[in-house]
């Protein structure tokens, strides 16, 4: 909100500096972001009249707080903190007969999304330009004169807070004016000269045969006032401020008067603001008022009784304020107050709709006493606390990935459609019903694209070697329910450590068997029991470069290398690779207190087999059979070399394993060794089909 220090003087009194004024302002609640000096220059540069000059503010207004996108909102907020009153216009109309009733019907169909419409006549009115001062005024709001008329009505927008529109009466079909829905596949043409096509849940205000302008967000260019109007018909209206909101969002319009209407806008003003109007118009247009105005309201508001403990509020504030303090820092924001049994009884005026518990109106009491008075106190008792076992387990994950190298990244849980597609939870989507843009129109389904666009972002800007890693909530639906849970994803590319002469440049880049170490080290680092690693198929992944991620027979995640069309995708250069596991069932597996054994007393005697077996027997298998028939003897299993060639047929492959027998009672002999190998090749035989070189 734009605030002119020169108009706010007309609606209250105050001797201090406007600097000072606006470091008061902003300790209360209402920031004022930048001040600014505009001389009458400057005013007449724009086309304005220059009469004066003038010091902007440009104040931050809260989301609760529609009140403040005003004037008198703002002079009201200064007169609680100077101790003045604030002065209210009060129009003085001159009126005519015949009353206005004979001239416009006014009829509501929608009343939920329209809780007040007052409509007055204007007759023999002349158009033409402003006068310098009303000139100078909207200018300094921020907007373009146009009018006197169009002038006007946003002139009292910014002085009241209610959103005008003026319509040429005659342009208007059977003198009458109907809020309802829009009709399925109606169009209006806007002010602006853009054809709009509406849908049914959007409200617009009609006369006998069509739209004529779209309630609360913009009037149609049909029934604008131009040069040749002299019969108006001046709109001011109450409308539901969510319905406004989505008529925005959608249509894309955002304008002054939907900037208002979405904050929300106090009912009671609304017949104020058009007799404001009509007096303005007639001074500066000329014309006839016809007597008194058209008001329809079906449901009308009424200000809500609160009641406040005394002791309450210094128990919140930390603070010793009497009681007749308060009463005056709440009957300074007009919230009438009196002492009724010990107790503050408040009247909330319409206007104020954030103030609904005692707790409201202690924020009011504390504003306006002055934050900066309330005493420094240490806290009564110790407030210290521990974190959460998921935010704790979630700080130990984060230091081990940055250990291993990589970057954390936090993404947007707002992302596009298509990539919940990429990572094959297409049917899970979950998408968002007013998205802010066509790539935001669904929560994230899978962290890894979204650390595939960082890389891809990043590569733009010229970095090409990067390990970056997420841990963040994602989100889906499945058979109606809407889930939530945590994830963990990382993704690398490129040149992951510094260039050695004595390496080739393979052993330098990230693949698949990086990315898997990587894993692998973060769960040992768990303390995890040992992950077992398969085969699997995920659009995200190449064919035959990913696996799935085993611990005690349950999937906790997958890695790979990112298939081919996802890299042209993103448009990624090299050859990217990603995990994702779930966050959950890692912090499950993972004991809080990790367990030790002793270093073995007893020395361990080392062999290599070479096990002979068919191309689709992957090397996992024939490690489980291996632990599983050689029991607590064998301490590890490792594979040294995968060789295909003319001793062997070609169907298959030679693994040749590295073991490790050692017992934790005494010291194994050769001959309990080698018996133990027979019974492993028997196994192997059995099981796998295996024979050995």
């Amino acid at each position: 909100m734009r605030v002119s220090v020169n108009w706010l003087r007309d609606y209250i009194d105050f001797n201090c500096p406007p600097s000072e004024l606006a470091e008061r302002l902003t300790m209360a609640g209402l920031e004022v972001e930048e001040s600014r000096e505009l001389a009458a220059r400057d005013f007449a540069e724009m086309g304005g009249g220059g009469e004066k000059d003038d010091i902007i503010w440009d104040t931050k207004v809260t989301p609760n707080r529609g009140d403040w996108l005003s004037m008198i909102g703002t002079a009201r907020e200064v007169g609680a903190l100077v101790g003045a009153r604030m002065r209210l216009p009060e129009p003085n109309v001159v009126e005519s007969d015949p009353p206005a009733s004979d001239f416009i019907k006014i009829t509501i169909h929608d009343p939920d999304l329209c809780r007040r419409y007052v409509g007055v006549v204007i007759r023999g009115a002349s158009v033409k330009e402003s006068p310098g001062w009303l000139k100078d005024r909207i200018i300094a709001a921020g907007m373009r004169p146009i009018n006197n008329v169009v002038d006007v009505t946003n002139y009292v927008m910014f002085e009241l807070g209610q959103p005008l529109h003026a319509f040429d009466y005659r342009l208007l079909h059977g003198a009458e004016i109907i809020v309802r829905r829009a009709r399925p596949g109606e169009r209006i043409v806007s002010i602006d000269g853009v054809e709009r096509v509406l849908e049914p849940d959007m409200l617009v205000i009609a006369d006998a045969d069509r739209a004529v302008a779209i309630a609360g967000v913009m009037g149609g260019y049909d029934s604008e006032i131009s040069d040749r109007t002299q019969d108006i018909l001046v709109e001011s209206a109450n409308f539901n401020c969510r319905s406004i909101r989505r008529t925005s969002k959608r249509l894309g319009m955002v304008t002054e008067s939907s900037y208002r209407f979405e904050r929300g806008v106090d009912p009671s003003i609304t017949e104020l603001a058009a007799r404001r109007a009509a007096e303005l118009i007639q001074q500066l247009a000329g014309g006839e008022v016809a007597r008194g105005s058209v008001d329809v309201y079906p449901d009308p508001a009424t200000p809500i009784t609160l009641d406040v403990r005394p002791e309450r509020v210094n128990a919140v504030l930390g603070t010793s304020i009497e009681l007749a303090e308060m009463v005056r820092c709440l009957e300074s924001l007009e919230i009438d107050t009196e002492v009724a049994g010990g107790m503050l009884r408040c009247v909330v005026p319409t206007f104020r709709p954030d103030i609904v518990r005692e707790i409201d109106l202690i924020e009011e009491i504390g504003r306006v006493y002055g934050y900066d008075n309330l005493p420094m106190t240490l806290p009564a008792r110790s407030l210290q606390g521990r974190d959460s076992r998921e935010g704790a387990f979630g700080e130990k994950l984060r230091r081990i990935l940055i250990a291993s190298g990589c970057q954390e990244v936090l993404t947007h849980s707002l992302t596009d459609s298509r990539l919940a597609q990429l990572a094959g939870r297409a049917d899970e989507v979950l998408r968002v019903r007013n998205p802010l843009s066509e790539e935001l129109d669904s929560m994230r389904a899978a962290l890894a694209p979204n650390l595939l666009q960082v890389i891809a972002r990043n590569q733009a800007f010229g970095t090409t070697n990067l390990a970056v890693f997420e841990i963040g909530k994602v989100y889906g639906q499945k058979d109606d329910e809407i889930w939530e849970k945590r994830s963990v994803a990382g993704a690398m590319v490129g040149k992951l450590w510094k260039s050695a002469w004595s390496l080739p440049e393979e052993a330098l880049t990230a693949d698949f068997f990086w990315c898997k170490g990587m894993v692998e080290s973060v769960l040992d680092a768990l303390s995890t029991a040992k992950p077992e690693f398969a085969p699997t198929r995920n659009p995200l992944l190449h064919p035959t470069r990913a696996a799935k991620i085993i611990i005690e027979g349950r999937d906790i995640g997958i890695l790979g290398e990112v298939c081919p069309e996802v890299v042209e995708f993103f448009d990624i250069k090299g050859r990217p690779c990603v995990f994702e596991l779930d966050f959950e069932a890692l912090m499950r597996l993972s004991p809080e207190s990790p367990s030790y054994r002793p270093v073995p007393r007893y020395p361990a005697l080392y062999r290599h087999l070479a096990v002979v077996v068919r191309d689709e027997v992957a090397y996992e298998e024939l490690k489980g059979v291996v632990l599983a028939s050689g029991g607590d003897m064998i301490e590890e299993v490792g594979l040294l070399d995968v060789y295909k060639g003319p001793q062997i047929e070609a169907d298959r492959k030679s693994l040749t394993l590295s073991l490790v027998f050692r017992s934790p009672e005494k010291t194994l002999t050769d001959d309990e060794v080698s018996a133990l190998l027979v019974r492993l090749r028997e196994a192997l035989s059995r099981e796998l089909g295996a024979s050995f070189r």
